[in-house]
């Protein structure tokens, strides 16, 4: 059957069309909000450029990002190394002199045009042998364009972290060490669970990895936005809301309070819109009891059974 609409071919454009140089021209375009927003949707983090040809000893990165994350205890740092033409052993060598150099770095990312084999088959190595905290990205950068359109750049991620493993593979050994009490095994098994429950629903958003965290934090496409899912162990609640950062001002959350019948009529609950009177951050959120956590005991591979009612509301953020 023929097609009913005009269809274009897509063909690939070399990246020094768009950007003439990598240093000059393409590290520049990265580290500009807009531009970053597509890395992250990539990586699916929420990276902030913190700074442009950083300095690590001797050596000069070219983008020192951090995860926006005001609640974490330790400044999660994030190096990106971008390099024209095709992956070589000396960049390689570079990113790990960059993360042993830089305090608090724990996720390293390699662009090039090419990712040749033995440097992927690298970063899966350092992926499946390095501590769960740490994780390693290759990423061929595109240029791609239909017909004669403008070119849209394309973040191919060739290797990353097989999260799932590693933090089972991380639990286990935590567990058999006697280091995992309290609240964690609690958490890691409630966050295997939604993120099961998220792939169910055929969600926007996924998990990266079950952790022993009691929130994760998921970018949007906006720099400054994210939605933030967390539970209390202590308290039996859990809570998803929309996490507005460097908002000083509060022109963003007053925009959406101005919205506040419309918005909580079709989500189907009251939320609770804390404007934050002199912080950087505000945020609205919906949170709800969850006798769920209560589990007698619990195995590597076990699951909670997740309350349909709560999953559903907080998931609503997440598969709408």
């Amino acid at each position: 059957m023929s097609a009913i609409i005009p269809l274009g071919r897509f063909s690939k454009v070399a990246l020094t069309t768009a950007w003439p140089t990598e240093a000059a021209n393409f590290t520049p375009w990265l580290a500009e909000s807009t531009n970053i927003a597509l890395l992250s949707d990539a990586l699916g983090m929420d990276l902030e450029v913190k700074e442009v040809e950083s300095w690590v000893g001797p050596f000069r990165a070219d983008i020192l990002a951090q995860v926006a994350d005001e609640d974490s205890e330790i400044d999660h740092l994030v190096l990106i190394e971008n390099q024209y033409g095709r992956t070589n052993h000396r960049h390689l060598g570079q990113i790990l002199t960059y993360l042993a150099g830089a305090q608090g770095a724990r996720t390293i990312v390699w662009i090039a045009e090419e990712i040749q084999p033995e440097h992927r088959a690298a970063i899966d190595w350092l992926n499946t042998h390095t501590d769960e905290d740490f994780s390693f990205f290759a990423i061929e950068m595109e240029l791609w364009q239909i017909d004669q359109s403008p070119p849209a750049p394309r973040f191919n991620v060739i290797a990353s972290p097989n999260e799932w493993t590693r933090a089972t593979r991380a639990a286990a050994r935590r567990f058999n060490e006697d280091e995992l009490g309290g609240a964690a095994p609690i958490r890691i098994a409630y966050w295997d669970s939604f993120g099961k429950f998220l792939a169910s629903k055929n969600a926007l958003f996924k998990l990266r990895r079950a952790n022993r965290r009691h929130w994760f934090n998921f970018p949007i496409g906006r720099t400054g936005f994210r939605i933030t899912a967390s539970i209390s162990t202590e308290n039996q609640w859990i809570r998803v809301g929309l996490n507005i950062r460097h908002d000083a001002d509060k022109s963003a959350f007053d925009t959406l309070f101005n919205q506040k019948e419309q918005i909580e009529a079709e989500f189907g609950e009251n939320l609770d819109w804390e404007r934050l009177q002199g912080k950087l951050a505000s945020r609205v959120s919906f949170t709800g009891m969850a006798p769920i956590l209560r589990i007698k005991t619990i195995g590597l591979n076990s699951t909670l059974g997740c309350s349909p009612k709560w999953n559903d509301s907080a998931a609503c953020f997440l598969t709408a």
